[in-house]
């Protein structure tokens, strides 16, 4: 569509002159005017970037975030497809932990990813790629200081891969990374989750914040903190709601320019 893209490029704030975002401010001082502005940051980064917090009956609730190992191996193993859940038995409990108590699962469930099973162009030959996954508190809810706690909790990890079947898992890695709450909180993720709201009741379909902020008559939030939700597919919509905000275009592939040179 011919948009130009600046990577690597902090945004500190948006200067607003009445109801309009006028121009975004970047670290280096650059001022870019818009005449419109779609925010895909959290809901509470984009809040206060537009100065504004919409009022709720129910404060916003976050979802649990989770913890992340990321492996090369040099083995893999027949129990693992492209993706293999590894269930707990302890369900009733472990979400209690992780949405009300703050601790990591007693008795994880783990999502095991291993796209090497389908693309073996992604790993040298002999190598494999693994991302586990183990849903785990937010900051919000755990108290959990994870630059310490983090490295023991890999540990646990690996023991409860090798007791469900991945034999030698430990011994196998070649390369790895962990990421846990506190990283995404870095990357700035609300309360240290990629998950960003929860899908609670009073947050789910038309009750899930909008995308448009009261008070603000230029700005369009998209991203899986407002309308729909959370998911590839549904972040997807977003965008594609966003955009029809901002053109007035009732379908995503028709539209029209008025006399007055403004898209409807």
């Amino acid at each position: 569509a011919g948009a130009e893209r600046h990577y690597g490029r902090t945004v500190t704030r948006l200067e607003r002159r009445g109801n309009r975002v006028r121009a975004v401010v970047l670290a280096d001082g650059e001022r870019v005017p818009c005449d419109a502005v779609v925010v895909t940051v959290d809901l509470p980064l984009a809040y206060r970037l537009l100065g504004r917090t919409p009022w709720r009956i129910v404060p916003l609730q976050f979802a649990p975030s989770a913890v992340v190992l990321h492996a090369g191996t040099d083995r893999t193993w027949p129990v693992l497809d492209h993706h293999t859940l590894l269930f707990g038995t302890a369900w009733r409990r472990t979400f209690t932990e992780i949405t009300r108590l703050g601790k990591p699962m007693s008795d994880p469930s783990l999502l095991v990813t291993q796209p090497t099973v389908t693309d073996r162009s992604l790993a040298p030959p002999g190598r494999h790629l693994l991302s586990v996954v183990a849903p785990c508190p937010n900051l919000r809810t755990g108290r959990i200081d994870w630059v310490s706690f983090g490295p023991r909790y890999r540990e646990q990890l690996g023991a409860v891969l090798e007791d469900r079947g991945l034999t030698g898992f430990s011994e196998s890695v070649r390369v790895e990374r962990l990421v846990t709450p506190h990283d995404w909180s870095h990357m700035g993720h609300a309360f240290g989750t990629p998950f960003a709201t929860a899908h609670t009741l009073f947050q789910t379909g038309p009750f899930r914040p909008r995308n448009l902020v009261s008070g603000i008559a230029n700005a369009v939030l998209a991203g899986c903190g407002t309308t729909p939700g959370v998911g590839l597919p549904t972040v997807l919509i977003s965008g594609k709601l966003a955009a029809a905000r901002i053109t007035g275009c009732t379908s995503p592939t028709r539209s029209t320019i008025t006399g007055s040179g403004r898209r409807r």
